[in-house]
């Protein structure tokens, strides 16, 4: 047994999904939306038995290991490092030396980074800044569980990190230090950023005294950009799940006050709109999404930016209007009830009439006009009826506008181009699903003696390797090249037979030869026209062949 299938072996597979997609039992398996794609129909299934979890709309997934690769998108051998701590192995293999490098693994870099912050915010020579924490009305438990921290003493922070193997190159280009003498957010307090499973990829340093920027965030990385990474989701996730919603606001303070204030299913954006990647992290966990982004001027515009990447996404969607124009933060402190402003939401077109009202006159004809239009815009690209209809009355009784009238212009206003649909659940390659049936219900034998053409007659078709060498495989001449695929494979044809009678199977399944035997004569009939002169008396005789054959195996 390899180490990858000893970890594997450790791991249920169900676990580790069900953190990151909520599935529902199907049969002997389970099934839910894929994490990889946007889709309507379910096409994600895990399978216990098999210790598989598959996407057959986007191809992606496989075992435990290849799972968390590409869900968290880290290397194979950083899945299988984050597994075997889990499963209790211990890896002999020197990863880092196999690179031809000493450096310490990037996430273990940020996770002692995030620790000394921490550290360095409770020492004494510190004492102003943990008073100012405290003064921002953060309580001991907020300060704990976010992991806030302060950067007071970079050198050290260096000095510590090369202790752990790491080189000044390396150190440089992990993004936290400018120089070996400065870190990149020295005399600011430290929001430690982590990804969906928890691990620190990232900081947000906001400034204490009087500077600019007010906040300043780790640069881009292969583990971290924040169009992909949501504040304090992995906090926030189990309150999101259990409590049906997400609430979405801006940066780390206010998710921080939230979840401070018991809103734990809230999390944070980080200077961007909410994007289709943050959108795909939510909707692994919920379908309704509250919107809280500031009400100021670049506030509003996100908050625009951030319905447009919503709409048509399959997301009950809501905007919550703080008081004022006030952020959660200062809403919360003013002790304000931010409950009531989670029922008053309001759906993306009355944002869009609220909006309008701060710059038209909505008494005015002109006005109405500028309203109506940029409203119908935003429904023009709406493709559930359902819910242009009830925009459409909403928009009319707002505006004093009869329904007739703004049908008639939405008419006129210009559709945008279409953006590319996804392709939902994705059918398999034919010669892929023969292989199914053959593995998944040990049909290779039946296969072998049923088929009229030899292992020469296949080269040139697609999967033609694939194919080969998983018969080889069960011939005994050889192993299994992709074992993640053949079981990716029996589970697709599992679950289309799953109340089958084995009869039945075999019926499809001989459905399946001979339409296996039809594409391979094509496939001969198309390489013997290419191969000769059709005009020549040795194609005639190899023609004349070829039908005598497609007789006899009834295809003609």
């Amino acid at each position: 047994m390899s180490i990858s299938q000893e970890i594997e072996a450790k791991i249920n597979i169900l676990e580790l999904v069900q953190r990151y997609v909520p599935l529902k039992k199907s049969g002997a398996n389970y099934k839910g939306l894929s994490p990889f794609v946007q889709e309507k129909t379910p096409s994600f299934m895990v399978s216990p038995a098999k210790n598989i979890a598959y996407c057959f709309s986007s191809r992606k997934g496989g075992g435990p290991i290849k799972f968390l690769a590409e869900i968290e998108k880290i290397e194979y051998r950083e899945a299988m490092q984050l597994l075997a701590k889990e499963a209790g192995i211990e890896l002999k293999t020197d990863f880092h030396k196999e690179r031809g490098s000493n450096q310490t693994d990037i996430f273990e870099a940020y996770k002692i980074a995030a620790n000394w912050y921490h550290e360095e915010l409770y020492k004494s020579e510190n004492s102003e800044k943990l008073a100012y924490a405290q003064r921002r009305g953060l309580t001991e438990a907020t300060l704990q569980n976010f992991q806030i921290g302060y950067s007071g003493d970079s050198r050290g922070l260096f000095a510590l990190l090369k202790s752990h193997g790491m080189s000044e190159k390396d150190i440089l280009e992990s993004g936290i230090f400018v120089s070996p003498n400065r870190d990149k957010f020295f005399g600011r307090l430290i929001f430690p950023i982590a990804n969906f499973t928890g691990h620190t990829v990232g900081f947000t340093g906001r400034i204490i005294d009087a500077g600019d920027p007010k906040y300043l965030n780790s640069p881009a990385s292969r583990i971290f950009n924040k169009s992909e990474i949501l504040y304090g989701l992995h906090l926030a996730k189990a309150s999101i799940m259990k409590l049906g919603y997400v609430i979405v606001v801006e940066g780390q303070m206010d998710t921080v006050k939230l979840h401070q204030a018991g809103f734990t299913n809230t999390v944070g954006i980080s200077g961007t709109a909410l994007t289709k990647e943050h959108i795909a992290l939510l909707r692994r966990l919920t379908t309704k999404i509250f919107l809280c982004l500031d009400m100021d001027k670049a506030g509003v515009n996100a908050t625009f930016s951030s319905l447009d990447s919503l709409l048509n996404e399959e997301v009950d969607c809501k905007v919550i209007q703080v008081e004022g124009g006030k952020d959660p933060d200062e809403f919360i402190e003013s002790g304000g009830n931010f409950t009531k402003l989670i029922e008053e939401a309001i759906s993306p077109v009355q944002f869009f009439i609220n909006a309008g009202k701060s710059r038209y006159d909505l008494d005015s004809v002109v006005g109405k006009t500028h309203v109506l239009r940029e409203a119908l815009k935003y429904v023009r690209r709406m493709t559930n009826r359902i819910e242009i209809d009830m925009s459409i009355k909403y928009l009319a009784r707002s505006l004093d506008i009869s329904e007739n009238v703004v049908y008639e212009e939405l008419k006129w206003v210009k559709a945008p181009p279409k953006k590319d649909e996804p392709t939902g659940m994705m059918s398999l390659d034919f010669w892929h699903t023969l292989i199914g049936y053959c593995s998944a219900y040990q049909l290779y034998d039946l296969f072998l003696a049923s088929i009229d053409y030899t292992d020469e007659h296949f080269e040139g078709i697609p999967s033609f390797d694939f194919i080969r060498s998983e018969i080889l495989a069960h011939l005994g001449q050889s192993e299994s090249t992709d074992i993640d695929s053949i079981k990716a494979l029996e589970l697709q044809v599992e679950a289309e037979n799953e109340w089958t009678q084995r009869d039945t199977i075999l019926l499809k399944f001989s459905e399946l030869v001979k339409r296996a035997q039809k594409l391979m004569y094509e496939h001969e009939k198309q390489a013997l026209a290419s191969s000769m002169d059709q005009n020549s008396i040795e194609y005639m005789q190899a023609h004349l062949s070829l039908i005598s054959k497609g007789k006899k195996l009834g295809i003609i």
